[in-house]
């Protein structure tokens, strides 16, 4: 990882350093640059020991991240950046930017919120809505959370879960899937979100959450926003989105339940807000063309992944966000580097080919051979 991080930071700097950064002007860089984050802890340390550190930034350095972004691109809502979109206007010189939040955890408000206001700054809050207001942690936080906590037993976690799963009557297919990752709680959850309808998972993940239990403080962290919360965000100019009901991978499920993740989280928050919803984040940044289909059915203007691939039949329905957290934009020795930021908001450290997702798979091809009972 050392390695790595003085390669990345070498790169960085020489690419800065020798103008290079302003010479290229690849066509992703004409795009305006939307950043996503997660939850806002704090203190980072803290808060990485229990859950997974690339859904973590500190309020310290995502005002470091921020205040580099105020300085060199002209920081705007989403709805601003539509409305040049929908006019096929270009952008002025400066190029556009907007701060995004996915996932509606309470902290977000708490750090993120104060921070925006007194620096005059937009942003966007892609909740969950049948999450608002409850004390349900999401359900992927939940899952890690069991698996951390079986790894510390000592247990096999993909066995583990293979095991529950053929007891419930799965059909499990190709387990070599699981080969390489046992002992990593995030590689396995991954691997089997992937797999199979977040139904079936739920209900392993219950299953064994009877023989373990969660630290309260760790549980405490992981609160989602309530109503006054966010109506708070909306009457102070804050863009409020969609972010499903319960955040279901949409390519793992059928037609008729992504439908009604995308139109029924809608009409909640239109109701309770009074306004039209306008924009959608993909869960986990994962589309595929039925789902953007069905974004755009639903009523929505605007969808978002996390990823640069866009769907060129609707590239308003799936506009390149970038995940940034506390150890985005750092350089070997741990401090805020300026030239990885201007790395990143140029996607220099991601693949230019495409994305780990398949975006072009149908419902459930996703799954990778692996078959769940009906």
């Amino acid at each position: 990882m050392m390695l790595r991080s003085i390669c990345k930071t070498s790169f960085a700097c020489v690419y800065t350093w020798t103008g290079a950064a302003r010479l290229s002007r690849p066509a992703r860089q004409r795009m305006p640059f939307i950043a996503c984050y997660h939850r806002v802890v704090e203190n980072f340390e803290r808060s990485a020991r229990g859950v997974n550190p690339p859904m973590l930034i500190s309020t310290r350095m995502l005002e470091r991240q921020i205040d580099w972004l105020a300085k060199r691109f002209a920081l705007m809502s989403l709805d601003e950046i539509a409305s040049y979109f929908q006019a096929g206007r270009p952008f002025d010189k400066k190029r556009p930017a907007a701060i995004t939040f996915d996932d509606g955890y309470r902290d977000v408000y708490d750090h993120a919120f104060p921070l925006l206001k007194r620096k005059g700054i937009p942003a966007a809050f892609f909740v969950v809505t049948d999450l608002v207001g409850t004390s349900q942690p999401q359900f992927f936080d939940r899952f890690y959370l069991l698996l951390r906590l079986l790894h510390k037993r000592g247990l096999p976690l993909a066995l583990t879960i293979e095991q529950t799963l053929r007891t419930m009557g799965a059909s499990i297919g190709a387990q070599d899937r699981w080969r390489g990752i046992e002992e990593d709680p995030f590689a396995v959850m991954t691997a089997f979100l992937e797999a199979f309808p977040r139904q079936q998972l739920e209900e392993v993940v219950s299953r064994l959450e009877n023989g373990v239990s969660f630290e309260k403080n760790l549980l405490g962290e992981l609160v989602p926003l309530n109503w006054d919360m966010i109506e708070t965000l909306h009457r102070s100019g804050m863009t409020i989105g969609s972010h499903t009901k319960s955040h279901l991978l949409l390519t793992n499920e059928d037609g008729e339940t992504v439908s009604r993740e995308l139109i029924e989280s809608k009409q909640t928050l239109e109701a309770r807000l009074n306004t039209r919803i306008k924009h959608f984040a993909y869960p986990d940044g994962r589309f595929n063309p039925d789902v953007v289909q069905a974004v755009g059915k639903a009523g929505y203007d605007s969808g978002y992944s996390i990823c640069h691939v866009r769907d060129q039949k609707s590239p308003m329905l799936t506009i390149p966000r970038k995940v940034l957290w506390e150890s985005s934009c750092v350089n070997a020795f741990g401090g805020f580097s300026s030239a990885v930021m201007g790395c990143q908001t140029q996607w220099l450290f991601d693949s230019k080919t495409g994305c780990e997702h398949n975006h072009s798979a149908r419902y459930g091809e996703e799954r990778h051979g692996i078959v769940a009972a009906a």
